[in-house]
């Protein structure tokens, strides 16, 4: 495997030590992909093989009673793999016999080859954001472990997933380059898949769609549209703009909205009913327009209107005087609480911004891009954020420890991960990806990748485990009027707000004042499911900043295993 290149990789791996997003488990049954080729563009490169089925899974054989072999890395107990997490795949059987050799561009009998993607490391974002990641050897170390664990665990029909680094050419919001990228990765490099790409531009991860071209977490600015529109080759963990605003928008029509102001900073406005103004961040050139429309016409038949609204484009010399102006425009309109749908950055210069112009509201947020974690709080102005309140798709806090990243790394290897900070991203992206091959088969195309992750099972949903699902959940259809399958992970947020008192760890496991609390427990709400109340913000009793090692949920356990035969930990050379 090629070094993957500086641990400033990408924005999504510079925000790395503050999120395990979680992959996707396990898939129900076999399916003709021939006859199942939903979303994809007929213009685009192929898809799928003809007539080819995904492998039956544990639980499919034993519902029609087929006798299969499962293998010794199968645990009849729960139908999926041995792997200490409870997002192990589920089983699919051992595989042997001819693999059908190069089934699609970067794929041949013997191997898989996969991308990382290097982002440019002169932007002003990683300038910003230097200094909280790993260094590349340390980088190098942990993926690499981490495909050697993945080859070796999941099926991959005969063939080795190969990692190769690339480093790209242009900035993380031009489009020219990173179609220029993206073309160097699919012809030059010949991939089959992507892990990463520019943060602030979805050219990139078009362009190798064009080409049949899979993109894994190629960027966190893109709306849901645009995974539609390439489907099946864009994949990600986290959920899209469009996803979290439905979440988001029940939890504002269903608990805040028509109720006073009480959590403001202002005493004064405490006793008004809530005045709402929506701050939120776009890209140069716009791709939210369509979506703000639709919020705002699904907004006005629920009975929402903001009193103000207002946009920034992410620019961090500007930053400060376009604060300063947004804050002074929310309090102009007589807001109370103020909504904000953006960076972890932005909220730096508002809440700065707001006590410099004596002006204290409440805010709420949609736990985008990292807003939700304490290691960004602590980083606010704590007069304003003592005030700050909302849902997170986020699991609630634990120690870096006892998170899936480290315990299965140090299950396998015999070691902690070399990366401490990135390690979480880079085991997320890489599950994601191997489980796709795994519930694939050996005629491993974008079309099977999909059929495969479309026909998993759900899987978490406690308080530190959100719940997964891909495929056609039937969650995702308010914003545009019909259902559509999901391309993206977590389905569910938990309600939080900001205790400036609290002690503790952050994400970073840094000890200090400030987290976030979680209510009831990390209670986790899907779709729908969002209770018609006042909301549980700032009530102590029932809430908890994080669970310690060791003392998470017994429903987000999974069974301990020895390690796996063969494995560096088994023969005692974990170091």
């Amino acid at each position: 495997m090629s070094p993957p290149g500086p641990a400033r990789s990408s924005l999504l791996a510079r925000y790395g030590p503050l999120v395990a997003i979680l992959a996707v488990v396990g898939v129900l049954a076999g399916v003709d992909v021939a006859n199942r080729d939903r979303g994809a563009d007929a213009s685009r490169a192929p898809v799928a093989s003809s007539t080819v089925t995904v492998p039956l899974t544990f639980d499919a054989a034993v519902r029609a009673g087929l006798e299969l072999d499962f293998g010794d890395r199968c645990d009849p107990a729960t139908g999926r793999l041995r792997i200490p997490t409870v997002y192990a795949p589920p089983c699919v059987p051992v595989f042997s016999g001819d693999n059908g050799g190069a089934t699609h561009r970067g794929v041949s009998a013997e191997t898989i080859r996969v991308v990382y993607y290097v982002a440019n490391p002169d932007g002003d974002i990683t300038a910003a954001l230097a200094g909280i990641v790993d260094d590349e050897a340390a980088v190098v170390d942990t993926l690499g472990r981490y495909v050697e664990l993945f080859n070796a665990l999941y099926e991959t029909y005969g063939r080795r997933v190969e990692v190769v680094r690339y480093q790209a050419r242009g900035a993380a919001n031009d489009p020219v380059a990173a179609r220029a990228d993206a073309i160097v990765v699919s012809e030059e490099l010949g991939a089959f898949a992507s892990i990463g790409g520019p943060a602030l531009t979805a050219a990139y991860a078009e362009q190798l769609a064009e080409a049949g071209v899979l993109c894994i977490d190629c960027g966190v600015s893109s709306p849901d549209s645009t995974y539609q529109a390439n489907a099946p080759h864009l994949w990600g963990n986290a959920p899209t703009p469009e996803q979290f605003l439905e979440l988001f928008g029940d939890y504002v029509v269903n608990r805040l909205l028509g109720r006073p102001a009480e959590f403001a900073g202002d005493p004064a406005m405490r006793e008004r009913t809530r005045r709402f103004g929506v701050v939120h961040f776009e890209l140069d050139p716009p791709v939210f327009s369509e979506l703000a429309e639709t919020v705002r016409v699904r907004g006005e038949e629920r009975g929402w209107v903001p009193v103000a609204r207002e946009t920034y484009v992410l620019d961090l010399a500007k930053a400060p005087e376009r604060a300063t102006t947004i804050i002074a425009r929310m309090k102009e309109a007589g807001v109370t609480t103020v909504i904000f749908l953006g960076d972890p950055l932005m909220p730096i210069h508002l809440t700065a911004a707001a006590t410099q112009q004596g002006y204290f509201p409440e805010w709420v947020i949609a736990g985008t891009a990292y807003t939700d974690t304490s290691v960004f709080g602590r980083r606010y102005d704590q007069r304003q954020w003592a005030h700050a309140f909302g849902v997170s798709p986020l699991g609630v806090r634990m120690p870096r420890t006892d998170g899936d990243a480290w315990r299965v790394h140090e299950w396998y290897t015999g070691s902690e991960p070399a990366a401490r900070t990135l390690a979480p991203v880079l085991y997320a992206q890489l599950r994601l990806l191997f489980t796709g091959i795994h519930l694939a088969g050996p005629a491993l195309s974008p079309g099977t990748f999909r059929e495969g992750m479309f026909r998993a099972p759900p899987a978490g949903g406690g308080p530190t485990a959100p719940y997964v699902s891909y495929g056609d959940n039937g969650f995702y259809q308010l914003l545009d009027g019909g259902p559509r399958p999901d391309y993206l992970g977590v389905d569910d947020v938990v309600e939080i707000w900001w205790d400036p008192d609290a002690t503790g760890p952050d994400e970073t496991d840094a000890v200090g004042a400030g987290l976030w609390r979680y209510a009831d427990g990390g209670r986790r709400f899907l779709p729908g499911q969002m209770p018609v109340e006042p909301p549980r913000a700032f009530v102590v009793e029932g809430s908890v900043t994080g669970y310690t090692a060791g003392t998470r949920p017994a429903s987000d356990r999974a069974p301990d295993y020895p390690p796996p035969p063969g494995s560096p930990a088994a023969r005692g050379a974990g170091g």
